[in-house]
This record gives structure tokens, C-alpha cells and sequence, in this order.
């Protein structure tokens, strides 16, 4: 049974919402735009300061995550859950923007016809 025009708009919009979700849930996760942001934030509060900078809360939270794990062997679990959650978030970042681009020309395959 083929799917009409508003099954294939139906589907593009669940597609792009995943893809969205994917690339927020890789935002959120990647490492490197968290040292921009706490870069930028350290900056900011010292050029408001005019001192030394505060340390951004959430650099304090994954500082005190790893100075609580108990021994070498600990820190070097937290240290890897870090690596794998950045890894993850790369991933998960391509493939978010492709189910967009893939939820676009589905969408468009709904609004425009067969």
C-alpha cells in the first residue's frame, strides 16, 4: 500500500524533529564547545571584574566529579566516560544532521506530489 502525500509530510516532520533532537542532544555534549563556553565565560567575568576570572560552574562540577573518584583507576573511568560521552555526541551529531536533511526531502516529497 503506498503512502500519500501526507504520510510522506507526516514522516519528513518525524524526521526532522529526531534529527533536531540529535544535534541538541550533541550540542549539549561535545566537549569542545564546552571549553569555548567556559572560555568565553571565564573572559567575560574578568573583563567584568576586572580581576581574575571565576571558574564557569560547570567546569567546577566536572572538576569536583573527577578530584571524588576514588584512586587512579577511578579517575581514569571518569576521564573515559567523558572521551566516550564526546565521542557519542560527534557521532550522534552527523547523523542528526543527516535525518534533517532526510526529514527535508521527505517533507518536501509530501508537499510537492509524487
Amino acid at each position: 500500500m503506498p503512502i500519500d502525500d501526507a504520510g510522506w509530510l507526516v514522516a519528513g516532520l518525524a524526521l526532522c524533529a529526531a534529527g533536531i533532537w540529535l544535534i541538541r542532544w550533541a550540542s549539549r555534549n561535545n566537549m569542545a564547545s564546552e571549553i569555548k563556553d567556559a572560555a568565553v565565560s571565564a573572559t567575560m567575568s574578568a573583563i567584568a571584574k576586572r580581576g581574575r576570572p571565576d571558574i564557569p560552574d560547570n567546569v567546577k562540577a566536572r572538576m569536583s566529579e573527577f578530584e571524588a573518584a576514588q584512586g587512579v583507576t577511578g579517575k581514569a573511568k571518569t576521564v573515559a566516560s567523558y572521551a566516550v560521552r564526546n565521542s557519542l555526541s560527534q557521532v550522534f551529531g552527523v547523523l542528526g544532521f543527516i535525518l534533517l536533511m532526510a526529514g527535508l526531502v521527505t517533507a518536501a516529497i509530501g508537499v510537492f506530489g509524487t
